[in-house]
């Protein structure tokens, strides 16, 4: 069946699944079952040399040597027909629809387009030349829709679950805005008004000023962060001053969260400033939220 498909394959690329669940389905049943039957003879084996049974041995020698020679022999025509399988036309051709659909059964926000994507708070990237599947710069084998979203929904979850430590993360901006601060009055030569809008983004470089440090904490992480903020409601920093987050006013420097709600905003300025009084006034300036 598997074979005449392939030959027959022309435009219509048969999907990852179907090559796996159906083309695939008879070879991977008997393995499993010859894998099982090698098991059982290799104890027979034990068994008999354990009581002296040559008998026995030889024979179950026979029939592990049998079952060896059968799982070689599945191994190679597997192994040709994944050689035949035209992965990089799947990649291009039916990879999108179906992941799109897999990551909204598990709940996964999705943005973007084939082959690049933003899966809150991962970034991907279907890499066709090399056959690889990126998130945020890490290569994943993972060419099923199915398996990737399952494993993008238990990392997120796994990101929710963990700790975090908010009055931290506040503190944390508060030190790399005023580090920013002090250096764009040094370049002035002159005192910068209080509560200076400053871009986002350069906050997020000053807390990743090398190479690897950008690599453990990709600008997804950075966005995942910030909406956790907003899921614990804390915007103001150990010294009284209050977060607020502004508009982007370039494209490529916005950084895309979401609040407590699931409400989508996008932002590109942060400023502290005096304390507001109540948690309604501190977050008075925040980006507007994308319909």
């Amino acid at each position: 069946m598997f074979d005449d498909v392939v030959d027959g394959l022309g435009h219509e690329v048969l999907d990852i699944d179907t090559l796996i669940d159906v083309g695939l389905l008879s070879h991977r049943k008997e393995i499993v079952e010859k894998k099982r039957q090698a098991a059982s003879h290799v104890t027979k084996i034990e068994a008999g040399f354990a009581r002296g049974d040559l008998e026995e041995v030889s024979r179950s020698l026979g029939r592990l040597e049998a079952a060896s020679l059968r799982m070689a022999e599945l191994a190679g025509a597997v192994n040709q027909k994944l050689g035949a399988y035209p992965v990089e036309e799947y990649l291009s051709c039916n990879f999108h629809d179906t992941f799109m659909a897999v990551c909204k059964a598990e709940g996964l926000t999705v943005e973007g387009s084939f082959p690049r994507y933003e899966v809150f708070p991962f970034r991907v990237r279907v890499l066709v030349s090399s056959k690889s599947i990126e998130v945020n710069e890490r290569k994943v084998r993972m060419l099923r829709p199915k398996a990737l979203a399952q494993y993008l929904s238990k990392q997120k979850s796994k990101l929710e679950a963990a700790s975090f430590n908010t009055q931290r993360f506040v503190d944390a901006l508060a030190r790399a805005y005023d580090l920013l601060i002090s250096q764009r009055e040094s370049g002035f030569g002159a005192k910068l008004r209080q509560g200076l809008d400053l871009p986002l983004m350069a906050v997020y470089e000053v807390l990743t000023l090398l190479p690897p440090h950008r690599r453990a904490y990709p600008a997804g992480m950075f966005a995942f962060d910030l909406h956790r903020l907003f899921v614990s409601d804390c915007f103001s920093a150990s010294d009284g001053r209050t977060l607020v987050l502004g508009d982007a006013r370039t494209r490529g420097q916005r950084v895309v969260t979401y609040d407590a709600s699931g409400r989508e905003h996008r932002f590109g300025s942060i400023r502290f400033e005096a304390a507001a009084s109540d948690c309604e006034a501190r977050q008075e300036g925040l980006g507007s939220e994308e319909k």
